[in-house]
């Protein structure tokens, strides 16, 4: 059992969360956005008493920077801190509390940047899947811990199959990759950065509507 952090505030943040409770982990905090959180687009906030590790953990809202609670995280001596859909870059203090992780909902280093799915969408990629990887100072860029290939064609699949799908891959990863993380010896693969590419916010009126009509459903409405 680890002591960790969570921080994140959409439905895949509350569905990995509950994965890691199950699994053991200590969460002795659990930063959930607020109303007033700045970068939160077109996901409604979430009915947290679906989840038991939401009734139980403690829960502090979050709505400014996670950066300005630094100081407090770090009171809770964490294990690791595990970043899951959360739209703002960790500084340098934050990141050196502990191991930070992240869930990103691409195979990078394809597709780093905001509203992976939809973009995978919008950008015809054939495959696209989820990461595992420890969070430094840049978006994304963070070495990779574990991967897992999704099985639809975002050339045909909804923005809502694509996340219901990258959900269950979270749930994969997590349990595949805990125990390493949790004693100490998980392995760290530098991403190849010559294969990079980042999506960018989404102007919606810029694409066609076929594809819009399969990217802009739940999480983005």
């Amino acid at each position: 059992m680890s002591r960790i952090v969570i921080i994140g505030g959409i439905e895949s943040t509350f569905t990995n969360a509950q994965v890691l409770f199950e699994c053991g982990e200590n969460i002795v905090m659990f930063y959930t956005r607020g109303e007033s959180s700045p970068g939160w687009e077109g996901v409604d906030m979430i009915d947290a008493s679906k989840f038991d590790f939401a009734k139980k953990c403690p829960t502090t809202i979050v709505d400014g920077n996670i950066n300005d609670y630094t100081q407090e995280i770090k009171a809770l001596n964490p294990d690791f801190i595990w970043s899951l859909g959360w739209q703002q870059i960790f500084k340098k203090d934050l990141l050196h509390i502990c191991p930070c992780i992240g869930i990103h909902e691409s195979l990078l280093p394809e597709g780093a940047g905001p509203v992976p799915i939809a973009n995978a969408i919008l950008h015809d990629r054939p495959v696209t899947g989820i990461t595992l990887f420890q969070i430094d100072e840049g978006m994304d860029t963070g070495p990779i811990i574990g991967q897992c290939q999704g099985q639809l064609d975002p050339r045909k699949a909804t923005s809502t199959q694509l996340y219901d799908e990258a959900m269950q891959l979270g749930k994969q990863l997590i349990t595949t990759h805990l125990p390493a993380l949790r004693a100490g010896n998980y392995e760290l693969h530098p991403q190849n950065m010559q294969k990079r590419t980042v999506y960018t916010k989404i102007r919606w009126e810029d694409w066609p509507i076929e594809k819009v009509l399969r990217a802009r459903t739940y999480p983005y409405q």
